[in-house]
């Protein structure tokens, strides 16, 4: 008989780690697929409203989203230590909370309101992208170890599917607000958009506010109500689902059993300590700075300058289309081209976009155009949001806390620091300024490839992840 219950007991450990294994893949897809849900539900609230935040509301409105940048930086820096004591879940809990306050704000937008509510959904943002990041990077690593894929291409690839629910938002968000905004009526002619595109200039504001002023083709109070409320309706969903379904998570970095004073000054010591992180701080900053190219300028001197607001939600859902079919894609094609290769299209897409819109003269009489810059640009943000988000999950595997906190806070302050300079500089100056810094960052993106593949065991977790 004991040869038996020696073949019963070896029998039985296999079965045990087949379970275990079994357990962990329902649990990493249950997570991935309770964030991608919950991003769908909040982000587009926050989406539709930022796209219009600079139509709706003016000088404020740009006000307004360089508060939520600005206060981001604070959670950014602060995002481990708070991480440390709420979780990755509750630190999303608190977010959307923000979220709601901000969604309020808008019912009622004054400076004494809308930029005090700004601030308070900045102070969430920090911690939801800390968190979302720690959750799909840990997700991607637990899902590498017992499945035994190489770890850089599922946290490339579980990055593009998270994307898929986060950049759809576009399309619903921007529904959405076209839906409710398809009976606004706008009295646009052709003499009425020569400053608007890469001419629109600060000072040409005056002069045409009686005739191509955002505010003058606003919606009225009661069809604002109408979004804003279906927005807060979306925000409470997310709430709701994160509190139900969304699993509680651990980074796998080493942090995770620091004291929470380190961790209050583990982003910076990153930054100072590793040179990696120094390097990629210009990038940071550009996957920040590209967005509010779309999310404001264009949106603003470009689409309601020549057709008015109520085609922003239509021109934006091209934008939400690509962006979210290209997300799985692109996480797809990093497996056979690399990365290197997926940020140069990304770049050279971008820089033909930029020329395209310095020579372009927008006008109503031609808009297939305010529909193809946008569908192209979210193909390269597709590259840069996804890849941006793996390089820094990859290089720093074993620091996510910090590492994640570099690459929101630096994205804030990208965001921050062209929402500042929105309203001082003309269009042409600043598509200059995005076209340079684009070149800068790719450059220095270079340097730190060539550095890891010269020391891959000092930037990768196992031997043989190096792409």
């Amino acid at each position: 008989m004991a040869p038996t219950v020696n073949s019963e007991k070896t029998s039985l450990i296999p079965n045990s780690r087949d379970a275990e294994r079994q357990t962990t893949i329902r649990t990493v897809r249950q997570n991935l697929t309770a964030l991608c849900v919950v991003w769908m539900f909040t982000f587009t609230a926050y989406s539709g409203l930022q796209n219009l935040e600079a139509s709706l509301n003016l000088d404020l409105g740009i006000y307004s989203l360089a508060a939520i940048t600005g206060s981001g930086l604070i959670t950014c820096i602060l995002a481990p230590a708070i991480i440390k004591f709420t979780g990755c879940k509750g630190a999303l809990i608190i977010s959307w909370i923000c979220f709601c306050v901000f969604v309020g704000s808008n019912y009622y937008p004054k400076t004494y309101s809308l930029i005090p509510g700004s601030i308070i959904i900045g102070l969430g943002t920090g911690l939801l992208w800390t968190a979302q990041g720690v959750y799909v990077t840990t997700s991607a690593l637990d899902y590498s170890d017992v499945t035994g894929e190489k770890m850089d291409s599922v946290v490339s690839r579980f990055f593009g599917i998270f994307c898929i629910g986060f950049q759809s938002t576009q399309i619903w968000g921007n529904l959405i607000s076209s839906l409710v905004f398809r009976d606004v009526n706008n009295n646009i002619t052709i003499d009425d958009v020569t400053h608007c595109g890469a001419d629109d200039c600060p000072v040409n504001l005056p002069p045409f506010s009686n005739q191509t002023s955002p505010v003058s083709n606003k919606p009225d109070d009661t069809t604002v109500y109408v979004l804003l409320t279906i927005y807060l309706g979306c925000v409470v969903a997310g709430l709701v689902i994160t509190v139900l379904f969304l699993k509680p998570i651990k980074s796998r970095g080493s942090e995770r059993d620091t004291g929470a004073m380190t961790l209050l000054t583990s982003t910076l010591r990153l930054l100072v300590t590793d040179l990696n992180m120094v390097l990629l701080v210009p990038f940071c900053l550009y996957t920040g700075m590209e967005q509010v190219v779309l999310f404001a300028e264009y949106t603003k001197s470009f689409v309601t300058c020549s057709l008015g607001i109520d085609w922003v939600g239509y021109t934006m859902i091209c934008f939400g289309v690509c962006n979210t079919i290209g997300s799985p894609i692109v996480g797809w094609l990093c497996r056979y081209v690399g990365r290197g290769v997926l940020f140069l299209f990304a770049a050279v897409m971008n820089i033909a976009l930029i020329i395209t819109m310095l020579l372009w003269h927008p006008s109503p009489s031609n808009k297939v155009m305010f529909f193809v810059v946008p569908g192209l640009w979210g193909m390269a943000d597709a590259v840069w949001q996804t890849q941006s988000a793996a390089l820094i999950g990859v290089v720093f595997a074993h620091k996510q806390g910090p590492a994640f906190g570099n690459l929101r806070m630096f994205q804030a302050t990208g965001f921050t620091i062209a929402y500042i300079y929105s309203n001082q500089l003309c269009q042409y100056v600043k598509l200059y300024l995005i076209g340079a810094f684009l070149v800068v960052s790719l450059t220095l993106v270079g340097v730190v490839h060539i550095r890891r593949k010269n020391r891959p065991n000092s930037t990768y977790p196992r031997a043989g992840d190096e792409t």
